[in-house]
């Protein structure tokens, strides 16, 4: 079991950092994504003894995947920002221009609890340099592509 600010590697995540409060406990650390430019702060919620199997499946997924996550969500995140009157016309039209304006906010891996069925969600937040308030997400299970999270 880890001791609070104790750090140790794990597959797919790398080095993380051990946290708890107020009965919560997670792990924390950074990862780069091929399909992103900035780097996200990465949190895993899992007891002292670090991810699980299936966050470590999950995760490893969303790594391998990020450039389909990407393609994936862009018509759904282009849209949530239309919808929103935020996305600007021109050469910003395009459904891929949308990145232009989403800076890499935190993974949040699950736990097995979150759909109450074992998958893990993973949350890719990102924060709208249109409107500061607004951070929408890309939601996997398991890794795969679900849809994309308003986040306001």
């Amino acid at each position: 079991m880890a001791e609070r600010g104790s750090k140790q590697e794990f597959p797919a995540f790398g080095r993380l950092t051990y946290d708890t409060q107020y009965g919560e406990s997670w792990w924390s650390g950074e990862v780069t994504l091929v399909a992103f430019d900035k780097p996200f702060p990465v949190l895993v919620r899992a007891k002292g003894d670090g991810p699980s199997q299936a966050q470590i499946i999950a995760f490893s997924r969303i790594i391998a995947g990020s450039e389909d996550l990407r393609r994936r969500a862009s018509k759904p995140m282009a849209d949530l920002h239309r919808e929103g009157g935020l996305l600007p016309g021109g050469a910003d039209a395009r459904d891929e221009a949308v990145w232009n304006h989403l800076v890499p906010e935190q993974i949040e891996m699950s736990d097995e609890r979150y759909y109450r069925d074992g998958r893990i969600m993973g949350a890719l937040l990102f924060v709208s340099t249109l409107h500061d308030s607004f951070v929408p997400a890309i939601e996997t299970a398991d890794g795969e592509f679900v849809r994309v999270l308003s986040g306001t």
